[in-house]
């Protein structure tokens, strides 16, 4: 008896040893699924640069623009480039070239939605900038003045500080959660209100207004002031009173529930090979990395705000001035309030004012640049990861060759 009983207790020792053991494995599956996942699931990738995809327009001026996006999309070995250009208010030039889904060979349109992860703050900044307009906010307002109930280090901090990441709110960082990283996050978050538990409680990084640090956390909570500011909740102002009044329709924040039929399929690309990326919620960041859409509209975004038809020109003046720290310097990185203001002498013989954003969200990437001085505009959006640089220098190609065409042209 006392051996049988031995024996049992030992076999129930292996059972807990097991279990414990699986039970460890599966935890560690969930905790770093990304990194398990990265090596499986690779393909070859086809030759997509022989596909009749890229529309050829009759215009000789636009045939130009059109052989450029191929030359690129056959340096680059995307799934697919999608490309907008505007200038004085109007779209002067659109084309798509590649594939939506590889697999399906279902070929990319002007409607065919990207995410545009950072890009997403310069969308939110035409938000902001019309409730500025309308006198419903002020960049001195604090968080404490809409959101009471926040922890006292965050009431203090005011929307420009939010708006220009001077706030000193933490960025994304590892979690007990799965996955571990926040910037992968699985999570649905169903408000904005909700999204805030995320960070809320966390320290500051520095006081407001003493240092620049980039955080897309402060979107977020930008975001939950707006909702308050416009009394409605952030994707429908959003929608209502930015997205429709500039006809950009195929701008929306990313969903589980959103109709996915103009929606890319999303990849990493890696030595002649492709997979889809890891798939990740982004509603912990709508504001700041978040939204889908096309180059198409982000070029009618950017052409009223460099008219001002939708919002003054004091207002665009004050989003597209980098910010000031409290010892009078500027920012390191000319951050605006949503963005970039800087000078490149790529395009012209002179150094050349330039107003941008960039953004890269998994299994895709954004550049939209504006070119004050010319009333240009250029997007750029591929569903392929880490392309952003390489979308810089394509945008700046464009913009060299469409400048030299308005050569003896008034700009």
């Amino acid at each position: 008896k006392a051996n049988s009983l031995i024996s049992k207790i030992f076999t129930m020792k292996k059972i807990l040893k097991i279990f414990i053991i699986s039970g460890l494995a599966v935890l560690c599956y969930f905790l770093f699924e990304p990194v398990f996942q990265y090596p499986l699931g690779w393909k070859e990738l086809p030759s997509l640069q022989d596909e009749k995809a890229l529309t050829i327009h009759a215009d000789t001026t636009l045939l130009k623009y059109d052989n450029m996006l191929g030359s690129f999309f056959r340096k680059l070995n995307n799934p697919s480039i999608s490309i907008a250009i505007g200038h004085k208010g109007r779209v002067y030039w659109n084309n798509t070239i590649g594939y939506k889904d590889i697999s399906t060979k279902q070929q990319a349109t002007v409607q065919t939605q990207y995410r545009i992860g950072s890009t997403s703050k310069a969308v939110t900044s035409m938000g902001l900038a019309l409730l500025l307009d309308k006198k419903k906010l002020k960049l001195t307002d604090t968080v404490g003045a809409y959101i009471p109930t926040l922890p006292d280090n965050l009431k203090k901090i005011t929307v420009a500080q939010l708006a220009s990441h001077t706030s000193g709110i933490r960025n994304y960082g590892t979690c007990f959660c799965f996955p571990i990283w926040e910037t992968l996050n699985n999570d649905s978050y169903t408000s904005v209100d909700e999204a805030l538990f995320i960070f809320k409680d966390d320290d500051l990084l520095s006081e407001p207004g003493t240092d620049f640090s980039y955080s897309s956390y402060n979107y977020t909570l930008l975001s939950a002031i707006m909702e308050k500011a416009a009394e409605k909740e952030f994707t429908i102002f959003m929608k209502e009173d930015v997205f429709d009044s500039l006809h950009m329709n195929n701008t929306q924040v990313e969903t589980d529930s959103m109709d996915k039929n103009h929606l890319a399929t999303f990849y990493d690309i890696e030595k002649g090979s492709y997979k889809k990326s890891f798939a990740v919620d982004n509603s912990n960041k709508w504001a700041g990395g978040g939204f889908v859409t096309t180059p198409l509209d982000l070029v009618r975004m950017s052409n009223v705000l460099m008219t001002t038809s939708f919002i003054t020109a004091e207002t665009k003046n004050l989003i597209w001035s980098p910010a000031s720290l409290t010892n009078g310097s500027i920012n390191n990185q000319n951050y605006a309030l949503g963005w970039r203001s800087d000078m490149t002498d790529k395009v012209s013989n002179n150094s050349t004012p330039i107003v941008h954003h960039a953004g890269m969200a998994n299994g895709s990437s954004s550049v939209l640049i504006l070119f004050p001085e010319y009333e240009l505009s250029i997007s750029i959006l591929t569903n392929n990861t880490n392309q952003v640089s390489e979308l810089f220098d394509i945008g700046y190609e464009f913009a060299t060759t469409f400048i030299k065409d308005l050569s003896g042209d008034d700009k």
